[in-house]
This record gives C-alpha cells, structure tokens and sequence, in this order.
C-alpha cells in the first residue's frame, strides 16, 4: 500500500520529475536524507612519476680539437659554481687555433687603418672609388674572419676575458683552462690527467642547476580530469602540471604529464615516486553511496523539495569506499534521498503505467 501511494503523486515539471511524498509518507517509507558536499577539486591517483630536467641542462665539456688532459679539478658527484675550474688541456692545435686569431687580429687592424686612410684620399682626390671600395671589402673580410678565428677559441673553452688577454698580448696561451657554464653537480669525468682526447670527445658531464618536473604516467582515460595548472603532490614536494602530451604509448595506453616542482632543492633525477594530482572542478559533489541509482544505464540521485524529490542526473566522476564523487546540477545546500531510494525509483519506472 505504501508503495501504490508513492506511485499515485508522481508528476512532471517541465524537463524534470518530482515525486510528491508527503512527510508521513517520507516517516512510513522509512526515506532518509543527507547533505551534499561541495568539491572544489578532486584528486586522482595515484600515478607513477620519474624525476626529470631540461636537457638543456645537461652540460658536456669536451674538445673540438686533439688535446692531452693537463690537470684535473673535480670530481664525480661534486657540486660546482659557475666559472669554477674543471681541468686545463695542452693541445697544438689550439696553440694553431690561438696564432690564427693574432695573425687575423692583426690583419683586420692593418686593413682598418688602410680604409680609413683611403677614404681621406679618396675626398681629397688623390685615389678613385674602386680603389676605396676594394680596401673596404678587405677590412670587412678581415672582421670576419677575426669572427670566426674567436668562435673557434670560444667552442675550445676560451672566455671572453682570456680572447681579451690574447688580443692585447699576443702570447698564446700554453694550456687552456675549461671552466664551469653553468652551477651544478658533475655527474661524470670521463678522462684522467694525461688523457688524450679528440674532438667531441665528452670529457665532464655536469647536471646544472635549473628546473626539475615530474614525469607522470596518466592512464589515456583519466586525462579529461587532468588539466595545465592542477597542482600534483608526492612525498614532500608539490609540482604544477605544465604539460599534457598527446602520444600514447601502445602497450600501457598512457600518455606522459609534465609537473614543475615547485621546490626541487636537494631532489634525485630519475627517482620514481607515486603521484596524485588535484584537479579544480565545477558542480562535484561527494555522495553517499546510498544516495545513487540506476535507471537502466543513468545514474540518478533524488533531491528534496518542497513537495518531494526532484530527479537529478549525475555523471560519476570517482568511486571510493563509502561514497561517490559526481557531477550534476546542484548546489552545496541540496539535500538528497540516501536510503529508501528504491522506493523513489519505482515511482519513477511506474510514471506512465
């Protein structure tokens, strides 16, 4: 009887059904209710993430030319400063690379000298235009390769100061002293004192200081919940999702996401941890799991109104132990049905019988 009665004030109210159930009938049904909760954001996880840093940040040192290692000044696993000494190299072919650029820097001087000369002469008459355009076109060939003579020191470890020196002195220098680019820690020394090394030879790798993410692994079906900017956590750190790749790897069906650390100080490159990411959401709400029901394939949730309860659909967006995480259109002071639900969803199959 109870359950006819429940049938008889089921109606319609625009796009949406209330069931009209007095509150004696709610007491005889034995309807209870409970307060929805208001997601700001929800958290998905965890995943696995593998530390990893900008490529750019890792440092190789070695010699465009054949040289012998001279002497060496650290070690693996040692942190640096930027312009620290790592090693000094003796190497003929860069006391030739150094002659080059004197002999260049003493071209280009002369033929500076003669352009000047020759634009005075040429006002004053005394030689023709081809003759000035000519002494122009050599000084403009001997910047250049005074350009390049530098170039070919710079890529050999020189610095600028050390170009200086040369430039004023003219005195090559017998060995050349490599320093740090950049602050870091040397990962690897590949030589030893006395070593010969030939060009691209990589004698020091330093792992520099700079930017440190979390590689996460997110499964292809969670990445509609992911977005730029959601804040992931592990261990003690926090990271922000910079970048969602969109190539699947085949087997696992996974696509990488990329997190800047917020706080990398003293973190290990390449050590794996698990990783949850909190996501920012719109209407989410935590339910009981009592409060949902199926209709055929829909998921539904009754709301309490004024005469009843208001047929809501939700989408499902995590399931935990006791509860439910969805979307739907309610607010924060909704009240749900979350036990006799049944009865309620009976009224609704029967609406039309």
């Amino acid at each position: 009887m109870k359950f006819l009665l429940v049938v008889t004030f089921l109606v319609s109210v625009g796009f949406s059904q209330v069931i009209k159930v007095s509150k004696q009938q709610q007491v005889d049904l034995g309807i209870k209710t409970q307060n929805i909760t208001l997601m700001k954001s929800i958290l998905n996880g965890p995943y696995t993430g593998r530390v990893v840093m900008n490529k750019k940040d890792i440092i190789s040192i070695s010699s465009n030319v054949e040289a012998v290692v001279d002497d060496i000044f650290v070690s693996e696993l040692e942190h640096v400063k930027k312009g620290q000494k790592l090693l000094t190299l003796k190497s003929n072919a860069l006391l030739n690379l150094q002659q080059e650029y004197i002999e260049a820097n003493l071209e280009d001087t002369n033929a500076k000298q003669n352009y000047k000369r020759n634009k005075k002469l040429h006002v004053e008459g005394i030689i023709s235009k081809k003759k000035l355009l000519l002494s122009q076109k050599l000084q403009k060939s001997t910047s250049v390769r005074v350009r390049l003579s530098a170039n070919k020191l710079f890529s050999n470890g020189f610095t600028p100061k050390m170009l200086q020196t040369l430039k004023r002195t003219n005195t090559p220098f017998p060995k050349i002293t490599i320093f740090a680019p950049k602050a870091g820690v040397v990962h690897t020394v590949n030589v030893n004192i006395g070593s010969y090394v030939v060009g691209e030879d990589k004698m020091v790798e330093i792992y520099g200081d700079g930017k440190r993410f979390i590689a996460i692994t997110i499964p292809v079906k969670d990445l509609d919940t992911i977005h730029v900017g959601d804040v992931s956590s592990f261990a003690n750190y926090k990271a922000t999702v910079s970048a969602i790749g969109n190539i699947v790897h085949v087997s696992s069906q996974s696509v990488l996401v990329k997190a800047l650390i917020i706080d990398a100080k003293n973190i290990m490159i390449n050590r794996v941890y698990e990783v949850s990411i909190a996501t920012s959401v719109a209407n989410v709400y935590k339910i009981k799991k009592t409060a949902l029901v199926y209709d055929g394939n829909k998921a539904i949730v009754f709301k309490k109104v004024v005469s009843g309860f208001e047929v809501i659909d939700v989408e499902i967006i995590k399931e935990g132990q006791n509860c439910y995480i969805v979307k739907a259109l309610l607010t924060g002071g909704d009240i749900l049905a979350a036990r006799a639900t049944s009865a309620l969803l009976s009224a609704k199959e029967n609406e039309g019988e």
